[in-house]
């Protein structure tokens, strides 16, 4: 019989052990349990009195009246309870409705809040709202006077009915009558047709598994988008993976901290290694119908997984072995910080489990973060969340240079994982729900469930379903062209569009009128100050000075406040040219993509049917150029293996993936490459490889790196005062950016002082801390750095203290 120890901080003589079972405890505790069981002594009665109480008087005296609370209710304001229900993302689009509702009703002199009172079920609340949906399909500019898109759809005007419609209610306390209603749904349909909104809904694109592996072999090797360091790239991989198994919602997955996740190492019944475990359990979701249940996913490791691109415990755990994530006591044992004593542990006999704790100061940290540049290179930002404007430009930039013809959404991850769950026999329609945190099936159907993807014509025949061919047929893949112009390959034909000449024509104007206000401000100062002294000086003392100083002040002060004007009207000009030359662009972009759409696929089958190649100039299009560090080098290479041939090699294949996932993560990445043009000839390849490899580099060996960084070392050392090197000292010590960035030499040290005033001193505050690889000497002020890079590097800046920032 095995006997179990007693729980920790129980005493010997305590009756507790009474409620265990014999097997729990050993013979002596017999008694104790006999008279553990009897009823307590009652005692003396007199000790039962009120003044005998439970509770401490602290507790006592904190217990409150009734009268107390029933005061403290009467400053609850009822008529905002539904609002504190909106989330923080629901109520910034209330407000806005809010907005348009407010600007509408002063422009036609009326007061909001009235006139949300004046409406009722009469002709006239119906013309009226008529012109306030039709005045805001017709709105250009938002409350900032940024321009915006508008209204394109029916639909979305529908949706701003229901949120003007959600904010009256808040207002007034209840909603228009059903015979209204009807009434506005009639005028909608009105308004959509005056003002030619497009019917039907935005299309909606799903992501099936073969398209996230495709996009993300396109973002694990792609060097025409880049990234400040490769934990930004990981980050993305790692997103699409749980988002394309889970289904979450992009806002609970970017709220993701790491105490929402659980390592673990499971048993495994049929015998064999122990499985390692991420048990995933997102808690931020719509909550407006209340909080919903967290839903926990477990997601085991795949052996022998065929790639490993879409394996998320590799790409986690590279990112969890970085930050040093996991819990350890040992000094001076071996502990769990590498992939290699991770996979050596085991499940002890007895257990499930193993489990892999993390440490407390990471748990409330976000997984999906941001990265800070600072003085000395890019720090990881743990504490800041990653926006979701960043993750929807990236994943959008990741599509098209994938050749998807859909935009590329975190949504369609959502949509293609509901569709695998709706088409597995092994979920049922209630799991489903509780899986997507839908309230019934009909929000999947209305929403999710995106075109038709069986084989109808088989069905209906009874012939045998080409189930994969269909599959393939309603994913993004099908619409994969690398050679879609989703960029202007000449960019100059922008400033040649007849609306940018003109505001460009302006810019020159309005330049001219203020260079010719800076002369004659200029002018007007130096006579002051030749006849008076300095102009700033004086300034101070205009109350003291005398007639003609007063004057002539007068006159300097005149000409300069004409000169900020002219310079304010030429930056709004500016502004205004540089937003209408985008503007342009990205039409000129629409339209060539419409015209490819079109005459593309027509001018291709004549090619082929004239016996013309055009397999050559998308296999061109399929090639990656451009640099690439070693260390990505390093990551494609071990992510796109092969699956090993034994258990052991495939660890070993997975311990690899892992060591380069912890190495790439500070690498910071250079510029992107442009895509090659299309009328560059490339070599034609016979056979499409499974994963696009990058332009491979020749490795430089480590004694020609060494001496190349030697001899760049020694450069930045000076030994005179007079000698000016041309590499920057803090670029040469960061280790973290490509040897090609560190031993950059500029063409002259002017332009290297330009280099490090711009980059290395003015975007931070004065009190910068920065650390001179080189000397190996802590600076703590932006002034001590300026010293430093000019007395021991000969790095100088003549600029003035003003230009510097704070200083």
């Amino acid at each position: 019989m095995r006997c179990s120890p007693q729980p920790v901080g129980s005493d010997d003589d305590s009756g507790t052990s009474s409620n265990f079972p014999g097997v729990f405890s050993d013979g002596a505790s017999d008694n104790l349990s006999e008279s553990a069981s009897e009823p307590a002594s009652s005692g003396d009665d007199s000790e039962d009195s009120d003044d005998d109480s439970i509770l401490d008087d602290e507790e006592e005296e904190r217990e409150l009246t009734a009268l107390h609370y029933l005061e403290e209710a009467e400053s609850l304001n009822v008529s905002q309870l539904r609002q504190k229900r909106y989330s923080p993302k629901t109520q910034s689009s209330l407000d806005d409705t809010r907005d348009y509702w407010n600007r509408f009703c002063y422009e036609g002199k009326h007061d909001p809040v009235e006139r949300f009172g004046w409406l009722s079920d009469s002709e006239e609340t119906i013309r009226f709202l008529k012109a306030f949906f039709s005045w805001r399909c017709g709105r250009r500019r938002s409350k900032t006077g940024r321009r915006t898109p508008g209204i394109k759809y029916k639909t979305s005007l529908e949706t701003f009915w229901k949120w003007w419609h959600l904010v009256y209610k808040a207002e007034v306390g209840q909603g228009l009558s059903k015979d209204t209603t009807v009434k506005i749904l009639d005028v909608l349909a009105m308004v959509a047709k005056e003002r030619n909104l497009l019917s039907g809904r935005r299309p909606k694109a799903t992501m099936y598994i073969e398209d996230v592996a495709e996009f993300a072999r396109v973002l694990l090797s792609t060097t025409e988008m880049t990234f400040q360091c490769g934990w930004l790239r990981i980050q993305l991989l790692l997103f699409c993976q749980l988002a394309a198994i889970t289904g979450s919602r992009p806002g609970a997955l970017l709220n993701l901290r790491y105490r929402n996740l659980m390592l673990t190492l499971v048993r495994n019944p049929d015998g064999g290694r122990p499985q390692l475990f991420i048990y995933l359990t997102p808690e931020f979701t719509k909550t407006f119908l209340g909080e919903k249940e967290q839903n926990t996913f477990p997601i085991p490791e795949i052996i022998f997984d065929p790639t490993l691109v879409l394996s998320p415990h590799v790409f986690l755990l590279g990112m969890l072995f970085r930050i040093k994530a996991f819990k350890n006591f040992s000094k001076d044992g071996l502990v769990v910080d590498c992939p290699e004593n991770l996979y050596n542990l085991g499940v002890l006999n007895g257990l499930g489990e193993q489990e892999l704790k993390l440490n407390d100061e990471v748990l409330d940290r976000f997984v999906f973060c941001q990265a800070l540049r600072e003085s000395d290179g890019i720090r990881i930002a743990l504490e800041k969340q990653l926006t979701e404007g960043a993750l929807r430009y990236r994943m959008k930039r990741g599509g098209e240079i994938t050749g998807f013809e859909q935009v590329t959404k975190p949504y369609c991850l959502r949509y293609g994982a509901a569709k695998a769950f709706n088409d597995s026999p092994d979920v049922t329609n209630e799991l489903q729900n509780v899986m997507l945190q839908h309230a019934s099936i009909n929000t999947f159907v209305k929403h999710y469930s995106v075109g038709i993807h069986v084989d109808a014509q088989a069905i209906v025949r009874g012939l045998p379903a080409q189930k994969q061919l269909m599959r393939f047929a309603a994913s993004m893949s099908r619409s994969i062209d690398p050679r879609r112009p989703y960029k202007l390959e000449d960019t100059s034909i922008v400033s040649k569009v007849p609306n940018v000449c003109k505001i460009q024509k302006k810019v020159i104007e309005r330049k001219e009128v203020r260079e010719k206000m800076k002369r004659a401000f200029e002018m007007t100062e130096w006579d002051f100050q030749r006849k008076f002294g300095d102009y700033l000086q004086q300034k101070k003392l205009k109350q003291e000075l005398q007639g003609p100083a007063r004057l002539a002040l007068d006159v300097v002060e005149r000409r300069e406040r004409e000169y900020m004007r002219a310079t304010q009207r030429h930056t709004r000009a500016q502004r205004v040219a540089r937003n209408e030359w985008q503007r342009q662009r990205n039409r000129l972009v629409r339209e060539n993509l419409v015209r490819y759409k079109n005459e593309q696929p027509v001018i291709d089958s004549e090619r082929q049917l004239a016996g013309k190649v055009v397999d050559e100039e998308c296999m061109g299009a399929l090639e990656r150029t451009g640099y690439m560090t070693p260390q990505h080098i390093i990551l494609i290479d071990t992510i796109l293996t092969m699956p090993g041939s034994t258990v052991e090699k495939e660890y070993q294949r997975r311990i690899a993936a892992i060591n380069a996932v912890i190495t790439f993560c500070d690498v910071e990445e250079g510029f992107p490459t442009r895509r090659p043009k299309a009328t560059q000839k490339r070599p034609a390849t016979n056979n499409l490889p499974s994963a696009p490899p990058a332009k491979r580099q020749e490795r430089p060996s480590p004694e020609d790196g060494k001496t190349t960084l030697s001899l760049a070392f020694a450069s930045v050392c000076i030994k005179a005062r007079h000698e000016r090197p041309t590499i920057c000292f803090l670029c040469l010590g960061n280790p973290r950016l490509p040897d090609r960035q560190r031993v950059k030499s500029f063409r002259t040290p002017g332009s290297l002082g330009r280099h490090f005033v711009d980059i290395h001193v003015i975007p931070y505050p004065k009190d910068m801390r920065v650390k001179c690889s080189i000397c190996r000497e802590d600076l703590e002020s932006k002034s001590a750095l300026m010293n430093h890079a000019e007395g021991v590097h000969g790095t100088v800046s003549r600029r003035p203290l003003s230009a510097l920032g704070p200083i």
